[in-house]
């Protein structure tokens, strides 16, 4: 009984450290968010002033503000493509392809480069006039193109660079998820004599499912939350073409000391990955076993 007693209090003393982090740091921020989410407050005074659900009905009825999700959305659509192309990466240099590792670290160096590194080699490579890419377009007699512009289009140019950065990044995940199945089952799948697509559907992605859930939703909250690419390169324009939730919530905040009403797109996002969560629980649930 004593020995229950002392590894419970060890236990507890480990925990407790942690926990009390947790609540500092991110549940108490989350509580302080919910509750400006509901003032006027400017940043400056320190007293507020309690408004109810206007900062909401503001949002849901100022287009303008809302509609940045729809600029969001060419970097889910992104972030969904990245899925495919990371697994299709890892499926690829899982196999007994020559100079694999050599490959692996390649696609794997985008992703500890510094991120504004990237955002500045990307503005380059975007550039009308000078953009090496236009270059050879133009001595193949090709028109130029505007990567930059005011198309909707601009968001995908965008969310490229994130695709670019991340995709090995996906891969290195999945291919951890692919080499911890053993080589065994494979091997008994072709003497039963599955094919290829076979085993794909009744091996690999039965074993990698639950490495999917956890790539799809950091892929997709990524993809919700971004702003660094549109405030490094073009700051949320051409008339506010490329502005995403985040970024107008952070011009809010610091630009127009509203930080009630960006506390409350904070809170909108928030319920948004929430939703997502639980719709990927829903969708790629486990089956229970019969």
């Amino acid at each position: 009984m004593k020995v229950k007693t002392k590894d419970r209090f060890f236990v507890i003393g480990f925990l407790i450290i942690p926990i009390m982090l947790l609540v500092l740091f991110s549940y108490y921020p989350l509580a302080k968010l919910i509750q400006l989410s509901f003032t006027d407050w400017n940043g400056m005074t320190p007293s507020v002033k309690y408004i109810g659900f206007k900062n909401y009905k503001d949002i849901f009825t100022q287009k303008e503000l809302f509609q940045t999700f729809g600029n969001n959305m060419a970097y889910v659509i992104t972030a969904i493509l990245q899925q495919f192309a990371g697994l299709f990466l890892a499926v690829l240099l899982n196999s007994n392809i020559k100079m694999k590792t050599t490959f692996r670290a390649i696609l794997f160096m985008p992703y500890i480069i510094n991120g504004v590194a990237v955002a500045f080699m990307f503005n380059y490579m975007y550039d009308y006039s000078n953009s090496p890419v236009n270059m050879v377009l133009k001595v193949l007699g090709i028109n130029a193109v505007h990567f930059i512009s005011p198309s909707y289009m601009t968001n995908f140019a965008l969310s490229f660079i994130s695709f670019w950065k991340y995709v090995g990044y996906t891969m290195v995940i999945y291919l951890a998820a692919l080499q911890s199945i053993p080589n065994e089952v494979y091997e008994a799948a072709r003497i039963d004599g599955a094919g290829f697509f076979g085993t794909i559907r009744y091996i690999t992605f039965p074993n990698i499912k639950s490495m999917l859930k956890v790539s799809l939703l950091l892929s997709l909250n990524g993809a919700l939350q971004v702003y660094f690419e549109p405030f490094l390169i073009t700051k949320g324009g051409p008339n506010g073409r490329t502005a995403t939730f985040i970024s107008k919530s952070l011009e809010l905040a610091y630009s127009y000391r509203k930080y009630g009403k960006a506390a409350a797109m904070g809170v909108i996002l928030l319920l948004i990955i929430i939703l997502i969560v639980l719709a990927q629980k829903v969708f790629l649930r486990e089956e229970k076993d019969k």
